[in-house]
């Protein structure tokens, strides 16, 4: 299960969107299982259908994540015209086993769709998001 205030939440909607029709990536911090931090990262691809991580950044807020004793809990990222579930080359480049992949469907920007889930060795199980006040 992820757990994230809604700040959090609204914020990562809010970058989202800035960066629609493109996908837009990012990584979320967390500790005893809440999200801390929410780190947007440049999708270095500048694409409306893939996203590659800003090395360079994507370091830093791992650093940044590891030096406060944090956890990179989520990555997240969207899918401006298809569905929130994820696709082929999410799969594949599910890098992090332990970490949440976060999808964010804005096929409809105004009611943007967020689901999550668990990508092990090409295996995908959803996980439940509980957005808390």
């Amino acid at each position: 299960m992820l757990k994230i205030q809604r700040p959090f939440y609204n914020q990562i909607l809010a970058h989202l969107r800035t960066e629609y029709p493109l996908e837009a990536c990012g990584i979320l911090a967390g500790k005893a299982g809440e999200i801390v931090c929410a780190y947007a990262i440049e999708n270095k691809l500048h694409s409306p259908t893939a996203y590659e991580m800003e090395p360079q950044q994507q370091l830093a807020a791992m650093l940044e994540i590891e030096d406060n004793g944090w956890e990179m809990t989520a990555v997240y990222h969207s899918h401006p015209q298809g569905p929130e579930t994820p696709s082929a080359t999410d799969i594949v480049k599910a890098y992090y086993p332990d970490v949440i992949q976060v999808i964010v469907s804005l096929q409809q920007p105004e009611q943007p769709t967020m689901r999550a889930f668990w990508i092990r060795n090409g295996r995908v199980t959803e996980t439940e998001i509980v957005v808390q006040p």
